[in-house]
């Protein structure tokens, strides 16, 4: 009766081991299925589209008229992009961008300071 017992037990194991081999098999596949999946969805395209979901499809004038407005309300990025794209030496330029940020990094905190100063001495309306 234990011979028969071990021999049932092994048979068991062996069983339950092929089966997790079966699993561990189908994870790996259904692992490289997700990680293709994956793959096709970042694409530099699929990205760009997702970021800026006016750009596909027949949405292009309107992407086009949104880029217009936004060049036009701040010409800066165009000055810079044109820049960049004629291959500009932008050592002077760039000390020169570094500096008017620093100021209006600076300007911005003191009108918050001054606001949280004003907020502070008037008096409570409760």
């Amino acid at each position: 009766m234990s011979s028969r017992r071990k021999a049932r037990e092994a048979g068991d194991i062996e069983a339950r081991r092929e089966l997790l081999l079966a699993r561990s098999s189908i994870e790996r596949m259904e692992l490289a299925a997700h990680l293709h999946q994956i793959k096709e969805a970042v694409t530099p395209g699929q990205v760009l589209k997702s970021v800026l979901p006016s750009l596909g499809g027949s949405g292009g004038m309107a992407a086009a008229m949104q880029a217009w407005r936004f060049l036009r309300r701040y010409p800066i990025v165009s000055s810079a992009a044109s820049m960049v794209l004629a291959r500009v030496r932008l050592g002077g330029v760039f000390r020169l961008l570094k500096l008017g940020g620093g100021a209006l990094a600076a300007y911005q905190a003191y009108k918050l300071w001054r606001a949280i100063k004003e907020d502070r001495s008037r008096p409570d309306p409760r």
